[in-house]
């Protein structure tokens, strides 16, 4: 959460900044990066905040230029003067900036992999996924937003604590949610969807609640990324980036403009939240649409979370009316990629000004429905996928044929790949403008795959990315600044991206590509390599080499951590089933394959499941948790040893605490060490992936018709081990040599891209040899 101006030491974050000057908050970042005396923050935890003092004195030399006066302000005022009048108003701005920008502390990201990892499938049983989403962004928004609600709640918990009423409790939460929802419009059917839960215990299930209610308010996106991560949702399901969002409303609106902004497929709301950012304090309205009722209740929760009054229907007349239904300033919009639901009725009925889009894919169907939504003169910005920029399907180039030559495309933007949690699918934003005819011969292409900064396994579009791309493209509309037409302007070394204007005429001659690719001298000697790529490589390189030297660091005479061993004739000897308890998996008649599943439930461990002599962290399948009760005694702890039973034999792998209670297959064994033995699991395991050991059991395994170890074949193998301290000081010295194995192999990854990244900067001559 942004935190509150303080009133006693005048404090601002750069979107109450924002908000106080009425530009965008990517404006505010933008001036921080371009001039060296804007003022030096101040920090408070992760935020960066300003003196308002020293704002206000930097600001007097800023001057308003005619376009940028707001109504009320004369010609020669300065951003100091608006700043201060501001002052009045401070506490409603402030609180503005306070929930619509939630920011996302380390603890939330601890509580939802919490919450997303195996409490998800403890407490949703059978029931899909989503239910249990709506479960905890529900309970995130009253945490948060309605503290009498939430008062409710832990009165309801601590009174069922005797009987444990799970299905009493989630009743309750239903009903609550319902009729939450209800008094904003939204009709969805939160009480059936909780009362699909199916949690293993009472316990679970509060501890569900209390996680949820202890995350931050920046916790309700991760959430709904989490869930498009894990249920690898199509393109219609998963939500939109929030700097995604972002920087299409910074693109279209201006701070404090009054319109009526539509986003006719809500996913998650991020696109109206964005816009309400810019024109809520003026009055503006925002609304949406969607065809699938579990995405509205998210998006009606988030919203409610910002708070933002929802207001997302789902009662379209038709899949594709062929009357107009909305007259929108501005539409902003992710539709879904790629996807169609021909040959419905839709097809029959649709009016398609601009010719008729194929049968087998939608995305240009949802383009003329955009423009379709606005009113003359307004404008839009669809995410569309890159490859609907110069598709060689008939039906699309001719569409983008009469979209060029109408005059309606006005930018293409491509954007950094992995926005997406859930797809590395690269998309772009088309800006679209509702003309009859042509108010400019040009049409501007941005090419922004260098930009973002990559968080975990996808990249985010930061403030400055957005402020550097709307400065460009905002100048362009205006025709105050920007590329004339047909002039190349290559951004490389500060800004990592690249800009063109093409005359329409040009366009024509390129198949009526709209792929920036296509001007920007994608594949062809002239495009400037890209400078945040050569500094990402460099970092990977200093923190894998840092790495590497810290593991390097050891006593000096002992690099190695060994010497000379006096040999093991003195060892202890016996066989595997003096040292464990051996336990086959169930049989396939006890647990047939119609009983498995790839949702929800517990996992199976199968051989294809072992790597490295590790299992992988995403099996590919699972039992229902009632199902799993009947076998408890096949169940596997930390530390327990799991070899093949049947099929090629491969290193046994160890079980680490994460897989605690997975279940074994028919095809696999189980050896757990007994308390009386005096043997390391870890050793064991070790001495299980040598040679001979592996030897020795792929043997008795391929003396049958199909490779099978039988449990009491495996018996007998005889190990050989030395005193318990020995043992570990063997593991740990293993242990060491792996991790430094690992991060050699990440040192040499890290120089191999350094050297491709380089070789792109050397060969161009952006940088050079010394």
């Amino acid at each position: 959460m942004e935190p509150a101006h303080d009133e006693q030491t005048g404090l601002l974050t750069r979107t109450q900044i924002a908000h106080r000057l009425r530009v965008s908050r990517p404006a505010v970042s933008n001036w921080a990066r371009r001039y060296e005396d804007f003022p030096t923050p101040v920090r408070s935890g992760d935020a960066e905040l300003f003196r308002e003092a020293e704002i206000g004195r930097w600001l007097v030399t800023r001057g308003l230029r005619p376009r940028q006066l707001l109504k009320g302000e004369r010609a020669g005022t300065t951003y100091a003067d608006r700043f201060g009048r501001a002052t009045g108003r401070r506490g409603t701005a402030t609180k503005s900036a306070r929930i619509l920008s939630p920011q996302i502390e380390d603890g939330d990201r601890q509580a939802v992999d919490q919450l997303m990892d195996r409490l998800a499938d403890r407490v949703r049983g059978p029931a899909a996924m989503a239910d249990f989403v709506n479960l905890c962004l529900f309970v995130m928004y009253v945490r948060h937003a309605e503290p009498e609600q939430w008062r409710r709640i832990e009165h309801l918990m601590a009174a069922g604590e005797q009987a444990q009423n799970v299905k009493g409790l989630l009743g309750s939460l239903g009903d609550m949610a319902r009729e939450t929802l209800r008094q904003h419009g939204d009709r969805t059917d939160m009480r059936g969807s909780l009362l699909n839960l199916q949690p293993r215990s009472w316990d679970d299930l509060i501890a569900a609640v209390h996680t949820a209610a202890r995350a931050g308010v920046g916790a309700f996106q991760l959430v709904w990324e989490s869930f498009s991560v894990r249920e690898g949702l199509q393109s219609s399901e998963f939500c939109s980036p929030v700097g995604l969002a972002s920087l299409a409303a910074d693109l279209m609106l201006a701070p404090g403009e009054k319109a009526t902004v539509l986003d006719p497929y809500t996913r998650g709301g991020e696109m109206l939240a964005a816009a309400y950012r810019h024109v809520g304090d003026a009055g503006g309205t925002v609304y949406g649409e969607t065809l699938d009722g579990r995405l509205q209740s998210v998006a009606s929760l988030y919203l409610l979370h910002l708070g933002v009054r929802p207001k997302v229907s789902s009662n379209r007349s038709d899949r594709w009316p062929p009357l107009r239904e909305h007259h929108a300033d501005v539409v902003l919009t992710n539709p879904p990629f790629n996807m169609s639901d021909a040959p419905g009725p839709g097809r029959r009925t649709g009016n398609w000004p601009y010719g008729a889009p194929p049968r087998g894919n939608d995305n240009f169907a949802w383009v003329q429905y955009v423009l379709q939504a606005l009113v003359p003169g307004g404008r839009a910005a669809v995410v569309m996928p890159v490859k609907a920029g110069n598709s060689v399907n008939a039906a699309e180039r001719e569409i983008r044929a009469a979209l060029v030559r109408t005059g309606v495309v006005e930018s293409v933007i491509v954007l950094p790949p992995h926005l997406f949690s859930a797809t590395p699918v690269p998309v772009s934003l088309w800006l679209l403008r509702r003309v009859e005819r042509p108010v400019r011969e040009d049409v501007l292409f941005v090419d922004a795959q260098g930009l973002g900064e990559k968080r975990r396994r996808r990249r985010v579009l930061r403030d400055t990315d957005s402020a550097a791309i709307t400065e460009v493209v905002r100048a362009w509309f205006d025709r105050a600044g920007g590329p004339e037409p047909g002039e190349d302007v290559l951004r490389t070394a500060d800004q990592g991206f690249s800009v063109t204007s093409v005359l329409r005429k040009d366009i024509v001659g390129e198949e009526y590509s709209l792929h920036p690719g296509d001007y920007l001298g994608g594949g062809h000697y002239g495009a400037a390599p890209v400078a945040a790529r050569l500094g990402e490589a460099e970092d990977a390189v200093a923190a894998y080499g840092d790495r590497v030297r810290l593991l390097d660091q050891r006593e000096p005479g002992l690099e190695y951590g060994y010497r000379p061993g006096s040999g093991p004739d003195h060892w202890e000897e016996k066989t595997l089933v003096q040292l464990c308890e051996i336990r086959p998996g169930l049989s396939y008649t006890r647990l047939p394959a119609s009983a498995r599943t790839a949702d929800a439930g517990v996992p199976l461990i199968f051989p294809q499941d072992f790597v490295g002599g590790r299992i992988v962290d995403e099996p590919r399948h699972r039992v229902s948790w009632q199902m799993a009760e009947r076998f408890k005694k096949f169940e596997v702890h930390a530390n327990d040893i799991v070899c093949v039973r049947t099929g090629a034999q491969q290193q046994p792998a160890l079980v680490s605490s994460s897989q605690e209670a997975w279940l074994l297959s028919a095809n696999v064994t189980r050896l757990r060490v007994l308390r009386t033995a005096e043997i390391d699991p870890r050793y064991l395991h070790a001495y299980l992936g040598l040679r001979h050991a592996r030897e020795w059991m792929s043997h008795r395994a391929a003396a049958t018709a199909a490779p099978s170890l039988r449990s009491e074949a495996l018996g007998h193998l005889p190990v050989r081990f030395p005193p318990i301290e020995q043992q570990r000081r063997c593991v740990e010295l293993l242990r060491d040599l792996h991790q430094s194995a690992e991060a050699y192999a990440s040192y040499a990854s890290a120089l191999g891209g350094l050297r491709a990244e380089l070789a792109e900067h050397l060969l161009h001559g952006s940088v050079e040899s010394l």
